[in-house]
């Protein structure tokens, strides 16, 4: 069920409606974002709150994309298991049904 929340960006206030479950990240993202808005304030003091804004949004779009390339190695990592796994799995299997007496019914 979707419920509006009001939210408030480098001063600027904004209402959105947002799954009730969200709320809480959404709320943790904006404090976030605001701390680090004011530490890029205290940094680049003369610069444009535009200026700061796009420093914010390239540090976290570098994070993101730092955590979705970990992900899809961990991913890669993990398949190439599986992969072994599997493949250890059958030649088990295929031994274990080679050495299994047959049936005579």
């Amino acid at each position: 069920m979707k419920q509006r929340i009001s939210v408030k960006i480098a001063g600027k206030e904004a209402v959105l409606n947002v799954e009730a479950e969200r709320e809480e990240v959404i709320r943790r993202a904006v404090d976030h974002i605001n701390k680090e808005i004011a530490s890029l304030r205290f940094d680049f003091r003369d610069q444009e709150l535009a200026d700061v804004l796009a420093l914010v949004l390239l540090s976290e779009e570098t994070r993101l994309m730092e955590m979705e390339a970990r992900l899809k190695s961990e991913n890669d990592t993990l398949l190439s298991r599986l992969e072994e796994l599997d493949s250890d799995l059958e030649e088990y299997l295929s031994r274990q049904s080679r050495s299994m007496p047959k049936s005579t019914f």
